[in-house]
């Protein structure tokens, strides 16, 4: 049994009690702890001698480290970022392309896999779409179009609208084998399952933080591995690209150091207050544990695959596979549109994606609340 205390847990959430939100594969709710660290910023801002760069910048490198433990990669291959697709784009931008060379990924990928790749094809470059497997990424699919021109294989880790989760180890592996730059999706599965990065052998893994992560929105990173940052060239590059030590008091330099790894890609000004923010429900996961977030977050989900599972009314889309799952519950009817407005008006905050219901309780959910949607879906006529 998982070992979280949900009363604790949900205490750093202020949630409405006349709804039940299952919704964290959309966004997570903004917990009190990360609340508070915009009128702490603000007051130190706005009220004293505007003092405060140093500690900004300490807390930069702190998230940045608390990062890099939490995918197990060392802090330095960390950078900080707004989206999962900023990610994507520097080895979209970076990479030295040639005529006949070919991407690959899924057929059923979130637009965010899709369209860095698309601009290139003016380049030259060709995307190759792997069918899926009944809705699922197929990863022998995948590997099947490569040839000698494959430069790129990208895959989410978890797929938005069902939560089937990809197999990173053998699409990792084959990409190492044959000089394939792996690049991941991150941003359905961190924070609510762990993983680590370097056994994977990932060569970039770009995640936006307002998801199961419970940052703000505008918040990311992305892991880049000195294989493929070998492989390409700096894309852009910004006033806080270089190394300035933290010390602006003579900024008609023009001939600074680049920074080293991954941080060379940031550009300024940073988001001083968001990150700040991100720091602190990276603290509040960090606390549970992520292993134990897992645990509950895969016992919760279980809860209702169980009873989807056993009820003729209803279809479920995602893997029963327990390698495939993730925190995406998704489900259909024959009138799935219909049950997801009853279920809205019932008060239960849900998405509706790709013709299915989606369901994506985080660690502070209880079991209450996944009985609680049993029962509506039990008294619901259609």
């Amino acid at each position: 049994m998982s070992m979280i205390d949900w009363r604790k847990a949900r205490s750093n959430f202020l949630l409405d009690d006349s709804i039940i939100y299952l919704n964290n594969a959309s966004h997570g709710p903004l917990p009190v702890p990360a609340r508070r660290v915009y009128d702490l910023y603000l007051d130190s801002w706005q009220k004293t001698a505007h003092n405060h760069d140093a500690e900004s910048f300490k807390i930069i490198e702190a998230v940045r480290g608390k990062l890099a433990g939490i995918v197990g990669v060392d802090f330095q291959r960390i950078g900080l970022s707004t989206t999962t697709s900023y990610g994507l784009n520097i080895i979209a931008a970076g990479y030295r392309w040639s005529s006949g060379d070919n991407i690959i990924v899924s057929d059923n990928e979130f637009p965010a896999n899709v369209y860095p790749w698309v601009r290139l094809k003016s380049r030259g470059v060709d995307i190759r779409f792997a069918k899926n497997n009944q809705g699922f990424i197929d990863e022998e699919a995948i590997i099947s179009l490569a040839d000698n021109k494959t430069r790129v294989i990208n895959t989410s880790w978890v797929q938005f609208n069902n939560g089937y989760r990809a197999d990173l180890e053998k699409l990792g592996r084959f990409c190492a084998d044959n000089r394939i730059i792996f690049c991941v999706d991150g941003i359905q599965g961190l924070g609510a399952m762990p993983v680590d990065l370097e056994s994977l052998k990932v060569d970039l893994f770009t995640c936006g933080c307002q998801k199961w992560m419970l940052g703000p929105c505008g918040t990311g990173f992305y892991y880049l591995s000195e294989r493929a940052e070998s492989m390409i060239d700096p894309p852009f590059s910004g006033w806080l690209s270089v190394d300035w030590q933290v010390d602006f008091s003579d900024l008609m330099k023009y001939d600074l150091t680049p920074r080293k790894g991954p941080a060379k890609f940031e550009l300024g000004t940073y988001p001083y207050q968001d990150i700040r923010a991100l720091n602190a429900s990276v603290d509040l996961l960090l606390s549970f544990g992520l292993p134990e977030i897992w645990d509950r977050v895969r016992r919760l989900t279980e809860q209702l695959i169980d009873i989807l599972d056993s009820d003729k009314r209803f279809h479920l889309v995602s893997s029963r596979d327990e390698s495939r799952r993730s925190g995406i519950v998704a489900f259909k009817n024959q009138d799935p549109m219909k049950l997801y407005r009853y279920l809205t008006d019932e008060g239960y905050i849900l998405s509706f994606r790709e013709g299915g219901i989606r369901v994506s309780p985080h660690f502070y959910n209880s079991e209450e609340e996944i009985n609680l949607l049993i029962s509506a879906l039990d008294h619901f006529q259609g």
